[in-house]
């Protein structure tokens, strides 16, 4: 007896979970397998399956554009934080005339002295760190374009 074999959708699979986040979805009819065991039960003619589409939405949001928002709102809360944290302004703009070995160390230094300043800073960054996370940027969004000077 000839036999033939599809790969059936698990019941667990995220396809076909009902907790499944909602988004665009594309139904489409699988094809009917035929088992070697003989059963006396009817067996449905086929079967429905789901894929999951991401929504194109994701795009949106790692653009260029959306990009240089998140980066001129952080920049903006960083300007607003250092205008009212004139000490620490005055610590870390002198860090960055030193060399750049130099300066990481006085950048550690000056956080593990002031721990709060540095959730403070790091709180305003988070935004565009999740951006980073979100969209697989390898690159600093300020190294990038550090590039333009070359140009």
């Amino acid at each position: 007896m000839p036999r033939a074999s599809a790969d059936p959708v698990s019941p667990t699979s995220p396809a076909t979970s009902a907790t499944a986040s909602p988004t665009t979805t594309a139904t489409t009819a699988a094809t009917p397998t035929t088992s070697a065991t003989p059963t006396t039960s009817a067996t449905a003619p086929s079967t429905t399956t789901t894929t999951t589409v991401a929504p194109a939405a994701t795009v949106a949001d790692c653009s260029t554009a959306t990009l240089a928002k998140t980066i001129s709102s952080v920049t903006l809360q960083l300007s607003d934080y250092f205008a009212a944290h004139p000490d620490a302004d005055a610590a870390l703009l002198d860090a960055t005339r030193q060399s750049a070995f130099a300066a990481m160390s006085q950048f550690d230094n000056y956080f593990k002295a002031h721990p709060d300043e540095a959730d403070a800073l790091r709180g305003i960054q988070a935004p565009l760190a999740a951006f980073k996370d979100r969209c697989g940027l390898q690159v600093a969004p300020t190294d990038a374009l550090a590039v333009l000077n070359g140009v």
